[in-house]
């Protein structure tokens, strides 16, 4: 496999689950990188259809569903607008949260997205634009020596930024996110290790084959190390 081709984690003839790399949008205007263009000539469908169902943010990396054709992109944008699809992210975020596994938290929210930016808030739940955010968080290790810890996060809903804000608003911004509030590249020897990224990973979806109706599990490797103290 070439050096820029993207890795192919499942697929049908309906459908594939790729493995984003952190850094590159999902989809961008005409002649700019994104996965979508990377994927056209990686599978030479410059001519043939593919859609994406849902999106993850360009520093993000991780498990994207693809569509190849409209009956898939049609029943796959269905499962997620009635939230039958399951997302576990993993993330790494600034100071110790500790929860337990066995008893994981639900945080819920309400954020909206800022006028004319490409930037989210929590706000009030009475504030305009409004939108609930929830989502089910357990703590799988801590690192006391860099205070930092690795969560597992499972979106309820699908709000723009949702983890990013969430973790920030806590206190505890997902490493590498200047934009919510993280240490600079600079001061951050974890973030450095990783230009160009945050430390949130897509690392696991849960959804129905769309040509059978079987309930499919597909995973990506977490691309950053945490070595618990």
């Amino acid at each position: 496999m070439a050096e820029s081709d993207i890795t192919l984690l499942w697929e049908s003839d309906l459908m594939m689950a790729v493995d984003k790399p952190a850094g590159l949008a999902t989809q961008a205007p005409a002649g700019i990188e994104s996965l979508e263009s990377r994927l056209e000539q990686q599978l030479g469908r410059r001519d043939g259809y593919l859609a994406f169902p849902h999106r993850l943010d360009r520093a993000v990396s991780g498990v994207i569903l693809v569509a190849l054709s409209k009956k898939a992109a049609r029943l796959l944008s269905a499962q997620f607008a009635s939230r039958k699809t399951r997302k576990q992210y993993l993330a790494v975020v600034e100071g110790q949260i500790e929860v337990s596994r066995s008893s994981p938290q639900q945080w819920d929210d309400f954020v909206r997205k800022l006028e004319d930016q490409p930037l989210a808030e929590v706000c009030e739940e009475t504030a305009p634009h409004a939108k609930p955010a929830s989502t089910i968080v357990k703590t799988l290790a801590l690192d006391a020596v860099a205070d930092r810890s690795l969560l597992e996060l499972s979106p309820i809903t699908g709000r723009m930024h949702q983890l990013r804000l969430q973790t920030a608003s806590r206190g505890h911004p997902i490493v590498g996110d200047a934009t919510y509030g993280a240490a600079s590249r600079a001061a951050d020897s974890a973030a450095k290790r990783h230009t160009g990224r945050i430390l949130l990973h897509a690392h696991a979806l849960e959804f129905h084959d769309p040509s059978n109706g079987r309930l499919v599990r597909v995973e990506s490797p977490c691309p950053f190390g945490f070595t618990p103290a």
